[in-house]
């Protein structure tokens, strides 16, 4: 049996602002809303042919959107982060996968490899350093 323990705070880098775990794609869309950006705007959502994802964010941060560029044109699938600040970053490329389920495989794999809930914060992982 494998047991799985949640790092505490003094593990964990404190060089990045903490945020609220975000535990709804709503309460996302609203904290970045909140700190006057406008991702989700309705007039920002309509220019790009934008979709957010239903489900809940990964580790309270990594999402997925899908966007197609005009109304004959594939949709295609960006991975997308929330920082502290209320901004929004691509992961990898702008409409880099080509499928919904690979864009959620990799968010999730990115948001389990990046991310912690510690409490009711996301938290920044460190990043691992190597000694060759």
């Amino acid at each position: 049996m494998t047991t799985t323990t949640n790092p505490t705070t003094t593990e964990l880098s404190m060089n990045e602002p903490t945020m609220p775990y975000l535990w709804t794609m709503n309460q996302l869309e609203r904290y970045n809303g909140n700190r006057n950006y406008y991702f989700f705007s309705p007039d920002t959502m309509r220019f790009f042919s934008s979709r957010i994802q239903t489900l809940p964010p990964y580790k309270g941060r990594v999402f997925v959107t899908s966007e197609r560029s005009n109304w004959n044109s594939p949709r295609l699938y960006s991975v997308r982060v929330i920082q502290p600040s209320g901004n929004i970053e691509t992961i990898g490329d702008f409409q880099g996968f080509t499928s919904r389920y690979s864009a959620h495989a990799y968010a999730k794999a990115y948001a389990a490899e990046n991310f912690a809930r510690v409490g009711n914060e996301s938290m920044r992982l460190p990043k691992e350093i190597k000694i060759v």
